[in-house]
């Protein structure tokens, strides 16, 4: 399977009666854009608002993320059973514009009030453009074109979720078609290839998060909620828009843009050919009901890296809690197989770091890596602006509960960051073992 990203970077986004790219400048008709979205009638309106890095912006109400893709070759579309037919992508050519980032803002969106929170709800997770929140906020380095959706009074939530996610995904399709019959800056080529047998045999396991609704990941447009079984998936495929989240647990969910850059499998195949040999992918979700569901995900995900006959695995997850048992019986099951397993790990330990740090762990997990800790406390200063909303509110932390104003100060735990345990990962952020 061979995937060739073409890259077209976007250094500024102005406004024009058309949509186009010159000279690295995304031309936006946001009025095509916005009619392109109001053509679904659960939305009463939609603003659009470009934001910056380094700007004191902040963005709350985030919903999802992408990275604008089209596919131009091969016959399918990114976010295949979203955008067309499920058809298999990971192959061919795509486009992609690199430096932005589509994201869809509920307006109106709030936290539930304390007693009445689970996993199936909204969490907040807050992006700061600039300060220092910016590096634990994913999108945070990126242009940002902001989709601001405001729903029909009647519209339900299920409804409303579905519309958003498309609509958001749309918006990546239309703006990346910007760039059809252009030559990109760079083309990158996926495909895993033949190398020296000698070379160590690596795959990768994704877990991610799939609960039911506001916590859920799509593959090819079907959610994998319980009892999906762990398969393979080339890594092609989830660098071409095959999952597409709709995890509100923010902090410590991947964004539909963190699985388009994946930077695992960007790293894995970096090294493919020189200190090691990318086997394949294995994805999986965590957070079963009972420890035998738990037990069959951690032994089927082991027996497809068995089948691909791995020497190692590396693992990330999704969710917190209940999901670290799932991961942690996956370690075990890949290491009573002969494979050595590295799991990335975030820790807790408190604020002085002195509790302990894993909330579940087997004797098995000889080779855990550190993805920072989630219970530091930040100062975090205000903005001047901020888009989605002016009231946020926070499901737990130094905050929990209260309604804050959006643009203040705040005291702030890494959980109110969006996505910002995997881009603590992102910058090689760890908890140090003293």
């Amino acid at each position: 399977m061979n995937l060739s990203l073409a890259t077209f970077p976007v250094t500024a986004v102005e406004s024009s009666n058309t949509t186009t790219l010159e000279n690295n400048v995304l031309i936006l008709d946001f009025k095509a854009l916005r009619d392109l979205i109001l053509k679904d009638d659960v939305f009463a309106d939609v603003s659009i608002e470009v934001v910056y890095p380094g700007e004191k912006t902040r963005i709350i109400h985030v919903l999802d993320a992408v990275e604008p893709r089209v596919k131009v070759e091969n016959g399918s579309r990114c976010f295949p059973g979203f955008l067309g037919a499920a058809r298999t992508v990971g192959k061919g050519t795509t486009h992609r514009l690199s430096g932005v980032a589509v994201l869809g803002v509920g307006l109106g969106i709030d936290v539930p009030s304390e007693g009445e929170t689970g996993v199936l709800t909204f969490n907040e997770g807050f992006i700061d453009m600039s300060g220092p929140a910016q590096r634990y906020c994913a999108c945070s380095d990126t242009i940002n074109i902001c989709l601001c959706f405001k729903v029909r009074e009647a519209c339900s939530y299920v409804e409303f979720d579905a519309s958003a996610r498309l609509a958001t995904l749309k918006a990546g399709e239309y703006l990346a078609q910007s760039t059809v019959g252009l030559e990109p800056l760079q083309k990158t080529v996926y495909e895993l290839t033949p190398v020296d047998p000698d070379l160590p045999r690596i795959a990768y396991i994704n877990q991610i998060q799939s609960q039911g609704f506001l916590c859920r990941t799509f593959l090819y447009g079907a959610p994998m909620d319980a009892p999906f079984t762990p398969t393979l998936l080339h890594p092609n495929e989830l660098l071409d828009g095959a999952l597409v989240s709709g995890n509100y647990r923010n902090f410590f969910k991947a964004c539909t843009y963190l699985q388009q850059n994946n930077h695992i499998v960007r790293e894995l195949y970096r090294r493919h050919g020189k200190d090691l040999n990318f086997v394949g992918q294995v994805i999986g979700r965590g957070h079963f009901d009972d420890s035998a569901m738990k037990e069959r995900q951690g032994q089927y995900a082991a027996k497809l890296a068995s089948l691909q006959k791995a020497q190692a695995v590396v693992l990330t997850m999704e969710g917190s809690g209940n999901a670290f048992i799932d991961y942690m019986l996956t370690v075990r099951a890949l290491e009573a197989s002969g494979i050595a397993a590295v799991p990335i790990v975030h820790e807790f330990g408190g604020v002085n770091g002195e509790d302990q740090p894993l909330v579940f762990v087997v004797p098995e997990a000889v080779s855990i890596v550190s993805g920072g800790g989630v219970d530091r406390v930040f100062e975090i200063p205000a903005m001047e602006r901020v888009v989605g909303g002016e009231i946020v509110k926070f499901a737990e932390g130094p905050c929990a509960f209260k309604p804050i104003e959006a643009r203040s100060s705040f005291v702030a735990g890494p959980t109110y960051f969006y996505c910002g345990y995997w881009q603590m990962q992102i910058n090689g952020l760890r908890a140090l073992d003293y």
